[in-house]
């Protein structure tokens, strides 16, 4: 991954005992405390896009036409220039190298969020409330490129689903925990 950043946001909600807001009924300063905001954001580039598949009897590289598999506007219908590949002649090796210089697989945008309220019972028993939410903009985040080349007679790509996405990550997750600590 060439470019990554991750964010991470705790936010203690200022209510209830010590807190800027401190309710004087008993019963309102155990719901009004102990709650926490958190949220963790990830935003990366996609991993180096790998071609293989030639069947040559001697590698799984294909050839390049010299041309770039790049496309201005790429689809998940049709993430890379597919033609630029060729099944390289019998017996020789292919000249595509380890990984594509100018095409990567999708990158990654995803911000999950949970909302925390502890409630202590005792100095060592603590109740823990939790409500998750795991890619909680519910963004569509693309899986990988089908990189496999599969040489057809012409010695073109015969596979239907080269070049393209067939999936994507998770989207939005909710889910609600309780937790004892003691």
């Amino acid at each position: 991954v060439s470019q990554r950043a991750v964010l991470s946001l705790l936010y203690e909600l200022p209510f209830g005992p010590g807190k800027r807001w401190n309710p004087s009924s008993r019963a309102l300063r155990r719901m009004a405390g102990g709650w926490q905001i958190n949220s963790i954001g990830l935003m990366q580039t996609g991993i180096p896009l790998t071609v293989r598949g030639a069947n040559n009897n001697q590698a799984d590289r294909p050839n390049s036409t010299g041309l770039s598999a790049r496309l201005d506007s790429p689809t998940r219908q049709r993430w890379i220039n597919t033609d630029v590949f060729v099944n390289p002649p019998d017996f020789t090796l292919g000249n595509v190298g380890r990984t594509l210089p100018d095409v990567r697989n999708p990158g990654t945008v995803n911000f999950d969020l949970s909302l925390i309220k502890d409630t202590s019972f005792t100095e060592r028993l603590r109740l823990q409330f939790r409500a998750e939410a795991f890619n909680f903009l519910n963004r569509v985040n693309l899986a990988l490129v089908d990189d496999g080349f599969r040489a057809g007679p012409d010695g073109k790509n015969s596979s239907a689903t080269f070049g393209t996405i067939t999936s994507a990550r998770d989207a939005r997750v909710i889910q609600f925990g309780l937790k004892l600590i003691f």
